[in-house]
């Protein structure tokens, strides 16, 4: 796929700033689905991976509040860069936790950002570095990719077959005369369900990531 996602779908964040609590839940599992599997690979491209279900957990917490008493807004940033942030202090308070838990040194627990949200800095030997906004691009956009994949391969009405015929193809790369083979297809058929599968990956992608705020 040679598709670029952009960052970060603003219909959907207007949607859940503007819900009160209990208010249309289907929006909710919406952001929770579009979210949760694009924060956990971020997280686990940060180094976050043994902690990912805590940190999805705590991200999507503190970002629901932060959308919703208006805590961002767009001069504080692109919401993908204020989202990593997030996620990147989060995964450096994991470690910093672990280490406490581990008795390796003595670590302070408290950080420079009381909220979590991005704005404050980690004041410890483990704070977060400093990275550049391409290099924060480029990794949400990984982290979008990889999410979208998994998203489609494992929630959506395809065939087992598809599945299989993708991942052998697509993700690890076999030859596709092999492939073909192997399920008893032409090599056309095997390239058009890559081709059908990668439509509907770039399709929840750009769900996720329409467009900047």
């Amino acid at each position: 796929m040679s598709e670029t996602f952009p960052p970060t779908s603003v219909t959907l964040i207007a949607k859940i700033r503007n819900l009160g609590p209990g208010q249309d839940s289907s929006e909710w599992v919406r952001f929770w689905d579009s979210y949760s599997l694009a924060i956990r690979q971020f997280a686990a491209l940060k180094g976050g991976e043994a902690n990912a279900d805590d940190i999805v957990m705590t991200v999507l917490g503190k970002l629901v509040d932060v959308l919703r008493s208006g805590r961002y807004t767009p001069e504080k940033g692109r919401f993908h860069s204020y989202l990593a942030t997030m996620i990147v202090n989060e995964v450096h308070m994991a470690h910093r936790k672990n280490m406490a838990r581990a008795g390796d040194r003595k670590v302070s627990l408290d950080s420079g950002d009381p909220e979590g949200d991005g704005e404050g800095t980690i004041a410890d030997t483990l704070a977060a570095p400093a990275e550049s906004p391409e290099a924060i691009d480029e990794d949400w956009r990984k982290a979008v990719l990889k999410s979208a994949v998994e998203h489609v391969l494992t929630k959506t009405a395809l065939s087992a077959r598809d599945r299989a015929v993708y991942r052998a193809y697509a993700l690890e790369g076999r030859d596709i005369a092999a492939v073909a083979k192997e399920f008893g297809l032409s090599r056309n058929m095997v390239s058009q369900i890559k081709t059908r599968i990668d439509r509907r990956i770039v399709a929840f992608g750009r769900e996720l990531a329409a467009k900047d705020m």
